[in-house]
């Protein structure tokens, strides 16, 4: 094992880390921005779905500050916020993957997506889903 492969939490990059702290968390994002094998624990996961939504909102607010426009109304902040998006979305599915694949079901279950509304409510209880030791037929 390389010094590469271990971060500073003493856990390999290619295994998940219980417990992950925040800025670990965003790290593993970053580096496994286009891993969609292996796992991701909880503490991973949220951690970078709470940074993500607040920089979308930040944002999607900033400029109706600076603009002084009505709350949420600004076309800038709604373009920043789509921006942000995109530049994540890569990311944020490969994550997603990881996540399912820790609790042992496949990553493909994000279609669930596409069903608005219930098939996201559907894939929140997914994510909240404890680590299942059989999801490490998910790594290498």
């Amino acid at each position: 094992m390389t010094s590469e492969s271990v971060q500073p939490g003493g856990v390999p990059l290619h295994d998940p880390f219980p417990g992950a702290p925040f800025t670990e968390a965003v790290r593993r994002f970053v580096r496994k921005y286009t891993v969609f094998t292996g796992r991701a624990s909880r503490s991973e996961f949220w951690w970078w779905a709470i940074t993500s939504f607040a920089i979308a909102l930040v944002l999607q607010l900033v400029p109706n500050v600076l603009t002084q426009e009505p709350f949420l109304e600004s076309q800038v902040g709604s373009y920043l916020m789509a921006l942000w998006g995109l530049l994540t979305l890569v990311g944020s599915l490969a994550l997603g993957a990881r996540r399912l694949h820790d609790a042992n079901l496949s990553g493909f279950w994000q279609f669930l997506h596409v069903l608005f509304g219930i098939g996201s409510l559907v894939l929140l209880v997914m994510f909240l889903l404890p680590s299942n030791p059989k999801g490490a037929r998910f790594d290498r």
